[in-house]
């Protein structure tokens, strides 16, 4: 099924949908949204009654010059026929809530600010957050894994999706959020023939989420970033705490792989493929610090392949996770002050 939505844009082509296609479910979002758009750019009416306003003479005319400004949007795996207004007036209303936290110039920044996220499980609630957040009308997305039940513990995803490709989850999603964004997709993951196309390939990242497993291609990742000087991100969630670590390939150039944290003898060994699976959770361990790690995720972690099948992570923690990636990407995409380096974000203190 196509993972695209369809802009209807004649009335023949309207009829048409209706036609060939099981009978759509009709949305009318547009009868809000003109009343939005009416007392964003007319605010004085905002403090008086609302039945005044919109039987009012103002809005009456506002109707009159902007009623025909729509679109009809056809979503075609849920079958959904949305009436929506057009582009710039849909950036408008769904920017509007962040004024002037983000200021407008600000807000056509982040816009402009296409970002990448390689790994759909934490990187899934970074993705739909920075379409909530108003950020890039381009945006690059990676995963070939499929959604699993166990994924549910922390995936904001359905029932009915179990076994979808976590790409195609994350791109429905983003699109129903704002079927105006571009997104550039990578199904089968990252790999050595793909991973120059991502990193360099038009739209180019200007930041990218880095949150796989797969160590070969953090690494690789890594060496392709620096080379083109963007900057690398990784959010890392270890029980109630979030280890961020922040890569300024961008303006601090001379940054190290890692943040230093892997000697390039480790780095190269991974690099030839001459590592055991056991040597990989003593690695994962050394790249986050085992000081960092909690004792139960510790205990959890070497326990896997004999009474567990996979690294723990909450819900409550990737959540946080996404919050703090939207606000390094804005201070980043801002010029404002961020520099290299790794802070662990511990949630527990905050009740001590």
């Amino acid at each position: 099924m196509p993972q695209k939505p369809v802009f209807i844009k004649t009335p023949k082509e309207l009829a048409e949908l209706n036609e060939n296609k099981c009978r759509p479910v009709f949305i009318d979002a547009f009868s809000r949204q003109i009343k939005e758009l009416f007392l964003i750019e007319n605010p004085k009416f905002s403090v008086i009654d609302k039945k005044e306003v919109f039987e009012g003479r103002e809005f009456h005319d506002f109707l009159e010059k902007r009623g025909k400004d729509f679109t009809h949007v056809y979503f075609p795996w849920n079958n959904n026929l949305v009436k929506c207004v057009k582009e710039a007036d849909y950036f408008k209303l769904k920017t509007n809530r962040n004024k002037d936290i983000i200021t407008e110039k600000e807000q056509e920044k982040l816009a402009d600010f296409t970002v990448g996220i390689v790994g759909l499980s934490v990187g899934a609630n970074i993705a739909t957050a920075l379409i909530h957040s108003g950020f890039s009308k381009n945006i690059k997305i990676s995963d070939f894994d499929e959604l699993d039940t166990t994924n549910l513990n922390r995936v904001r995803a359905k029932l009915s999706e179990i076994g979808d490709p976590k790409i195609d989850i994350v791109q429905r999603q983003i699109l129903e959020i704002n079927p105006y964004v571009k997104i550039s997709l990578f199904a089968e993951g990252l790999n050595t023939k793909n991973i120059k196309d991502f990193v360099t390939g038009n739209p180019k990242p200007k930041l990218i989420f880095e949150i796989i497993d797969d160590f070969k291609m953090k690494i690789l990742i890594r060496k392709e970033a620096k080379k083109e000087k963007i900057s690398v991100v990784m959010l890392t969630s270890l029980g109630d705490s979030v280890l961020v670590d922040i890569e300024r390939y961008d303006t601090e150039p001379k940054t190290e792989l890692f943040n230093g944290k892997v000697s390039e003898k480790i780095l190269e060994k991974i690099l030839n493929n001459k590592i055991s699976e056991k040597e990989k959770h003593g690695y994962a361990m050394d790249i986050v610090g085992i000081e960092n790690i909690p004792a139960k995720v510790k205990n959890s972690i070497e326990k896997i392949g004999d009474t567990f099948v996979g690294r723990p992570q909450l819900m409550s923690t990737v959540t946080v996770a996404s919050g703090l990636a939207i606000l390094i990407a804005r201070k980043i995409a801002l010029g404002e002050k961020i520099p290299s380096g790794r802070k662990l974000v511990e949630l527990g203190e905050f009740f001590d």
